[in-house]
């Protein structure tokens, strides 16, 4: 009865998540400014404005994210996707699928032993939808055995999704990390 009549807590929640947009909101000024300076040519993509949504339930929890730049259609995903997600981490992926994917595929192989040491995590999940950095989800490219594993199950899928993320108690660092990880990302995808 006690945590049914207590109010505050959903009112810092709305604080909370009020700042946490507000945040994103000035992260998409720098990876708008970011992936102009990368003059990377993706047909489609939307790299004039972010989306900032929320949600209350990606496995259980409160989540904020930020697409941008940002492509979801039926022939093409290229997407940055950072996202707050409430208690747990500050991640930021990229997400290539579709036609993007087989054209910025053979760059990214060429280009993945640049992540080792890292610490960005690739996704060995078959479904691109989850986020959770669990080993049935993701593994770390931190060692040259993980990037052989990664160039494998690379060559048989048809997305890719590269992640990096930074705990909630560093959230002053996020526009830099997300900054920073953009353009780790958008210089892979170059010759």
């Amino acid at each position: 009865m006690q945590v049914l009549v207590d109010k505050k807590f959903f009112e810092l929640k709305h604080s909370s998540t009020a700042k946490m947009i507000e945040l994103f909101g000035m992260l998409e000024v720098e990876l708008k400014s970011v992936f102009s300076e990368a003059a990377l040519n993706v047909e489609g993509l939307n790299s004039s404005s972010g989306k900032i949504f929320r949600g209350e339930n990606y496995k259980l929890f409160p989540y904020v994210l930020l697409d941008c730049p940002r492509m979801f259609n039926k022939q093409s995903v290229f997407a940055f996707r950072s996202m707050f997600w409430w208690g747990n981490e500050f991640t930021f992926t990229l997400h290539i699928q579709g036609n993007a994917w087989e054209y910025f595929k053979p760059k990214l192989i060429r280009n993945l032993e640049r992540l080792t040491e890292s610490d960005i995590y690739f996704c060995v999940n078959e479904s691109p939808w989850q986020y959770h950095l669990g080993t049935d989800n993701y593994l770390l490219l931190n060692s040259q055995k993980d990037l052989e594993l990664a160039l494998q199950i690379l060559s048989a899928k048809d997305f890719v999704k590269l992640t990096r993320k930074l705990s909630i108690s560093e959230y002053k660092s996020v526009i830099q990390v997300g900054k920073e990880t953009l353009k780790l990302f958008l210089g892979l995808l170059k010759d």
